[in-house]
């Protein structure tokens, strides 16, 4: 019983991510469902620090970003070849998590999240004002694709799943271990976790660039997805916009960035049908949401099953 409560979750994961692409087999299809994968692992990193440790960080948007720009420069500038950079980018951008979160995680509640939006904001006037760097706003060019291997759309989703699958199991590991279990103390009570021997202040860094390198290889995949990266695609909105998937989610619980991630795909693809709409959108759907579920989507199926197990 406890190995088969420690791998549903995964287990769950990976049964989707095959059946998807056997139902929607077209190659528009396969390109949302690339996208579907590049959210649900932003929103798997996020949840290590909004969900378990329960602080609210508005910085994912700006690492994502880094993750982005670091693969597309790397690579288009020819310094590494598509693979290499690729794993650098989440490799760089963990450590400018681990720079942010050193400084930002010595504050609290309010004072932590506007750190966080600063930091984020910095890193998206870098990506627009370094036009000799990263192409300003009209963007990065020239980003030549991962392989032969991952040349098609089909072939980018089975990397894609395949990354996703792994960021949830990892999750999902570090959450069952002891580690995710004093970050839960942390959230739920810092002085009776401190008091019981929790170093908070580690923990919660270990967290915050945990989540960073999550940004890190989401932002690389959309890279070399897109061939082509743009700053207007990690603003503030991008920001908010994952703190809401996941909150209505379900932040912390275990199917609550797979719900986010869906949610975060279906608006998107509503954005391109309904351009200039997509922020009255995203904020009808959420009070909406917190009204009817006030602990997310996942809390909600997470109260229904001991009613159906009874």
């Amino acid at each position: 019983m406890a190995v088969s409560r420690v791998l549903s979750p995964p287990v769950a994961t990976g049964v989707l991510l095959v059946a998807l692409p056997l139902v929607f087999v077209s190659d528009y299809a396969h390109s949302v469902l690339v996208q579907f994968c590049v959210m649900l692992l932003l929103l798997t990193g996020l949840d290590f620090i909004n969900g378990h440790a329960r602080m609210i960080s508005l910085a994912q948007a700006g690492l994502y970003g880094l993750g982005a720009y670091t693969a597309g420069i790397l690579s288009a500038r020819s310094i590494l070849p598509p693979v290499l950079a690729f794993v650098c980018a989440p490799l760089l951008v963990t450590v400018v998590a681990l720079l942010i979160g050193s400084a930002s995680l010595r504050l609290r509640a309010t004072y932590f999240t506007m750190a966080t939006l600063a930091a984020g904001y910095v890193l998206y006037l870098l990506f627009g004002r370094l036009t000799w760097l990263t192409g300003g706003p009209n963007g990065l060019l020239g980003i030549p694709p991962l392989g032969e291997a991952v040349s098609g759309t089909t072939a980018m989703y089975v990397l894609a799943a395949a990354l996703a699958f792994l960021g949830v199991l990892v999750a999902h590991n570090v959450a069952s271990s002891r580690a995710g279990r004093a970050l839960r103390a942390l959230g739920s009570s810092e002085p009776a976790a401190v008091a019981s021997g929790v170093p908070a202040y580690r923990l919660r860094l270990f967290a915050f660039g945990l989540s960073g390198c999550y940004a890190g290889v989401a932002g690389a995949l959309q890279t070399f997805h897109d061939t082509f990266v743009s700053p207007s695609s990690f603003g503030f909105f991008t920001a908010v916009l994952f703190v809401v998937g996941l909150t209505v989610g379900g932040a912390g619980r275990p199917t609550g960035p797979l719900i986010g991630a869906a949610l975060l795909t279906g608006l998107s693809q509503l954005g391109t049908e309904y351009a200039g709409f997509e922020s009255l959108i995203v904020g009808v759907v959420f009070l909406v949401a917190v009204q009817a579920f006030p602990d997310g989507v996942g809390g909600l199926t997470a109260r229904l099953a001991p009613r159906r197990a009874r």
